[in-house]
């Protein structure tokens, strides 16, 4: 009897998490990418050194935790490990899983994983101690703007983010984010507690450093 309770609310749970997805995310055959004539590869644009670097991800995708490029044999990407964490000194750097042709590439995608799409933009960071606004802004949300402003005019335009935040109940700058992107916010803890195997494909996702200045 415990168990089928037990069963039962982890389904709820699911079910609740899945909705929070939906709003977000576009079935494959729904999207642009069901046309034969857009590529599905990862491509990457970085600006700065590397000390200080941005990157514009296109076709990223995550799956069980984990950001994931997939890519055709032969084709060169730029450095793109990126501290995604003002507090965390080490980088962000996606998973690669390389195909021998593009046809291989996208046989998977369209056959095998089908991911839900995230359209339009995301920004995306890691943020310590969001429940106080000080931290949330000039730690997390200020950084990482600036950061998208290097691939003017995006900026300008509703933008999702997507946060490593810690769980709170009543931390009232998770609607800042919201508010400030245009297109609501999702946790990254939301995506972790997706079932095994389930595919998602970012359509834009930039990565930013986020720097402090210690004195």
């Amino acid at each position: 009897m415990f168990n089928n309770k037990t069963k039962s609310i982890s389904s709820t749970s699911i079910k609740t998490l899945l909705l929070q997805i939906n709003k977000h995310t576009l079935n494959f055959t729904d999207s642009k990418f069901n046309n034969h004539n857009t590529t599905l590869e990862t491509t990457i644009q970085c600006v700065g050194s590397l000390n200080n670097r941005s990157c514009l991800y296109h076709n990223l995708y995550y799956v069980d935790g984990s950001f994931m490029v997939l890519a055709v044999k032969g084709k060169r990407l730029p450095l793109y490990s990126v501290r995604t964490d003002a507090f965390v000194r080490t980088p962000t750097t996606p998973r690669k899983l390389v195909f021998d042709s593009y046809s291989h590439l996208e046989k998977f995608i369209r056959i095998s994983i089908r991911p839900r799409i995230f359209s339009s933009v995301t920004l995306y960071f890691s943020q310590l101690w969001h429940y106080n606004i000080g931290h949330a802004i000039f730690d997390g949300l200020y950084p990482a703007y600036v950061a998208l402003i290097r691939f003017s005019p995006k900026h300008l335009h509703p933008f999702r983010i997507l946060a490593g935040l810690n769980d709170c109940n009543n931390c009232w700058s998770e609607d800042v984010y919201s508010r400030f992107g245009g297109l609501e916010i999702l946790k990254r803890s939301v995506l972790n507690k997706m079932p095994r195997e389930k595919w998602f494909m970012f359509e834009e996702i930039d990565f930013v450093l986020l720097l402090l200045k210690l004195e």
